[in-house]
């Protein structure tokens, strides 16, 4: 990705930054720091697991950036995020820019109830539809609101574990004449599930002597994959099961434990997300990848919005095109047996302060296009 040269002028990188930290709001649980600008963030999901990774890395960037972030919490529940934000509008004193997703299909009430509003808008890892975007780009002046969409490119991911996958299957199951592979998804309306699910047919339509059992959705839930996954696997025959992030493919293999089969012996299992968990079933063969680096979203979402907010070309700064429909794809990364000792070495800890992310800013660096590979995240959390 490429934008034009920023400014650098109006302020000396290593010195512009101070780090504060300070309690959290009251009230709402969520990390403040000192302001340089504000972003509120409606997190659909919680502290926990994946999205709790988002807000972290969130917090550690805007740490490093002098932000002013506020991070409000839906914890899935239906509707809370519209709630959420409702309740913030009427606290008044509002961010510059509020950070949304549209997670379940929520994204365009979500954008709607911020027009004509002194705020603008970030998308984030689950982007509104072309649809969508034509629906929200038809109320007054929104245009000038919405900044871009940041996502992962999950449908590579999908197809890139649905591979790696098969691979490992046909090493367990060389005997046999056809491989049999069940299919743990999301859900069925979020962007990220849907595109998820798109590799994974794409990479799985490629392969010979292959049969795709079922795709069954467990709504991101690892207790719903669980009970659905012992469900499957006591009646019937499987040898490999393709699980739409670490947390499901984790609850699968728990399942099939639990009915005699040995994960990475007896079944092949892949996930997503970079978790601790299941980084260390890697490293144990447990799963044979586990796909992602996409928590990073929340990290790139405060570097872009600050390289937005300081450049002398804003739009620039994040992307060429268009004001609002622009959308900034980030490629995710596979953690593999060969590879995942290097990863827990120096992401294992969870502790997303020892990353500068600074260095990640074109405003700061000078730098033309902006690298967000594993490759920089490893080299930016040092030796």
């Amino acid at each position: 990705m490429t934008a034009g040269k920023e400014t650098l002028s109006f302020m000396t990188a290593g010195r512009y930054f101070i780090f504060v930290l300070v309690l959290a709001i009251a009230g709402f649980g969520s990390p403040a720091f000192s302001s340089g600008f504000k972003i509120t963030f409606i997190n659909p999901g919680g502290d926990g697991s994946f999205w709790g990774e988002v807000s972290k890395t969130m917090a550690a960037a805007a740490g490093d950036l002098d932000i002013d972030l506020e991070i409000l919490n839906a914890n899935r529940r239906p509707y809370a995020m519209e709630k959420l934000l409702q309740e913030r509008l009427d606290r008044g004193d509002l961010p510059d820019y509020f950070v949304l997703v549209n997670e379940l299909q929520e994204g365009t009430r979500l954008a709607k109830m911020l027009r004509q509003k002194p705020v603008k808008i970030l998308f984030l890892l689950n982007t509104l539809s072309a649809y969508q975007m034509q629906v929200v780009l038809q109320e007054p002046g929104i245009e000038n609101q919405l900044v871009a969409s940041i996502i992962p490119d999950n449908e590579t991911a999908g197809y890139e574990m649905a591979k790696s996958l098969i691979s490992a299957a046909r090493s367990l199951h060389s005997a046999s004449p056809v491989l049999r592979v069940l299919a743990l998804t999301g859900d069925e309306s979020t962007p990220a599930a849907l595109d998820r699910e798109q590799g994974m047919l794409r990479g799985l339509a490629e392969e010979d002597n292959l049969e795709l059992l079922r795709a069954i959705p467990v709504e991101w839930s690892s207790a719903l994959a669980y009970a659905r996954a012992k469900n499957y696997l006591a009646r019937t025959t499987v040898d490999a099961i393709w699980a739409a992030n670490d947390d499901i493919a984790l609850a699968a293999g728990k399942a099939a434990a639990e009915l005699g089969l040995v994960p990475g012996k007896d079944i092949a299992l892949v996930g997503l997300n970079w978790s601790r968990p299941g980084m260390y079933a890697v490293s144990t063969g447990a799963l044979a990848m586990s796909h992602g680096g996409h928590f990073f979203a929340g990290a790139w979402a405060a570097v872009m919005l600050y390289d937005f907010h300081h450049s002398s070309s804003q739009y620039s700064a994040i992307a060429p095109g268009k004001a609002g429909s622009a959308v900034v794809n980030f490629k995710m990364s596979a953690i593999t047996p060969e590879n995942v000792g290097k990863y827990l070495e120096k992401l294992g800890d969870g502790d997303w302060s020892k990353i500068d992310f600074a260095q990640f800013s074109k405003v700061i660096t000078g730098h033309t296009g902006y690298d967000f590979s594993a490759q920089a995240i490893l080299n930016a959390a040092g030796n």
